[in-house]
């Protein structure tokens, strides 16, 4: 008995070393969604810091599940991540280039894997507050990288670094201040990945986890580093904030939430509308308007892209035109004077029915729904913030940009479903061995 007893102790040992340490990988792999550059270039494919934790997390897990070392979790949201799925599956099938769109659905599976991933290990509050600080301590570096940009700018401009950490493509007009990228692709995606931060900070502070002034200061150096993005998205940072700002703050904080709800929705509204024209008349506009006052007016570059994306719709509405396939082809007029071929649809939901048709919109939608769900009917603020922070970024910001293919905004559902499941009395850790 007392060997059984031995064997027992030293089984659950292995276990909650064996879960640690996947899980220990997968802070990693959360850490690194702020840093999308520098690029690493495999078999002549430019792959991120994430697509190269990505693997080993994967086989950790994977290997955790075979030995038993780690539960696989069984939750309805597979359904519709399969519907998803099996959508731009028929997509790649009738694509009108099907070896391209099946090389894309396998970074589909990944993508997928990622909030897979994350849901079946962040199985307690504790694993939570790590989720978080990873994410937190993700978006710092990407903070230090936009703040030594800016001081590059005006220091030395001409330093190579500024042209990996900033923007200078699109219709934003060339003024004497960078508009910075910083660790992202973009400057829009590098604001949308801080709009999901802004809201982890709340998070994090509903829990006790920082203090009031940690609050204050990551807020306030989060929205700065925002508005260097001189990007469309910013709407969606104050429209989170504002919503944090009205689900944290209690009763007896007057009217303060209310208006900084109020205030979120109108800077919200404002940069969505803004949207349709552009800053500036542009000589690839095939039509413009003349308004007393304000003068010659222009489409904006994504009023053209989305024009043409909703032809290509059209033209194929049950499967699209396929997975990985351009939905449009617009020149633009960069205001630096050089030319674009815009082949994206800026939009998540013309982005996806155009490529996946209507069957991947409607489960595209139906994720929407289900993750809004989770805020709706709980009663845990961190998981109606995780909700915000996806109504935002996902939602509100796949308006004016696809980014139904950004890392981190998987890595954002798979933590909310986790979350989601924490407060309901089952049970708080899935794993062998562990309540962490």
């Amino acid at each position: 008995m007392t060997e059984t007893m031995a064997a027992e102790t030293t089984t659950a040992k292995v276990s909650l070393t064996f879960s640690g340490v996947a899980w220990f990988v997968v802070l990693l792999l959360i850490v690194s969604l702020g840093t999308m550059q520098p690029f690493v270039f495999v078999a002549l494919q430019k792959l991120s810091p994430t697509d190269l934790i990505f693997p080993f997390a994967l086989m950790l897990w994977v290997g955790g599940l075979v030995f038993q070392r780690i539960r696989l979790r069984i939750d309805h949201s597979y359904w519709f991540l399969a519907a998803y799925f099996a959508a731009m599956a028929l997509s790649s099938i009738f694509s009108v280039n099907p070896a391209s769109s099946y090389i894309k659905l396998l970074g589909e599976v990944y993508l997928i894997g990622i909030a897979v991933l994350i849901f079946n290990q962040l199985t307690s509050d504790t694993r939570l507050k790590h989720a978080v600080f990873a994410w937190l301590a993700g978006t710092v570096i990407s903070l230090i990288v936009a703040a030594i940009t800016i001081a590059l700018f005006y220091i030395q401009p001409d330093h190579w670094l500024l042209g990996y950490t900033t923007y200078h493509f699109g219709a934003v007009p060339v003024i004497n201040f960078p508009r910075v990228s910083s660790t992202f692709v973009s400057a829009s995606m590098f604001c949308d990945y801080l709009n999901v931060s802004v809201v982890l900070v709340f998070v994090a502070r509903e829990k006790n986890w920082i203090g009031r002034k940690t609050l204050y200061g990551l807020v306030l150096a989060i929205t700065l580093a925002a508005l260097s993005t001189i990007s469309i998205g910013i709407g969606g940072v104050f429209l989170a904030i504002g919503a944090a700002i009205w689900l944290t703050k209690g009763k007896d904080a007057g009217k303060l939430p209310l208006a900084a709800l109020l205030a979120g929705i109108a800077f919200a509204v404002v940069f969505a509308v803004s949207s349709f024209v552009a800053l500036k008349p542009h000589a690839t506009a095939p039509y413009s308007w003349e308004i007393p006052i304000i003068g010659t007016v222009s489409p904006s570059p994504r009023t053209l892209v989305w024009t043409e994306s909703l032809k290509t719709f059209a033209a194929d509405p049950i499967f699209g035109k396929g997975l990985n396939q351009p939905v449009c082809a617009v020149p633009f007029q960069n205001t630096d004077g050089s030319y674009s071929m815009l082949t994206d649809a800026h939009n998540i939901y013309l982005s996806i029915a155009a490529q996946n048709g209507t069957f991947g919109l409607v489960s595209m939608l139906a994720i929407c729904i289900f993750i809004l769900r989770l805020g709706f009917r709980s009663q845990d603020t961190s998981v109606r913030l995780l909700c915000v922070a996806f109504a935002t970024a996902f939602v509100y910001q796949g308006l004016t940009g696809a980014y139904e293919d950004a890392r981190h905004l998987w890595a954002l559902i798979g933590v909310t479903i986790a979350a989601s499941k924490l407060g309901r009395g089952t049970e708080q850790s899935l794993t062998h061995g562990t309540g962490v």
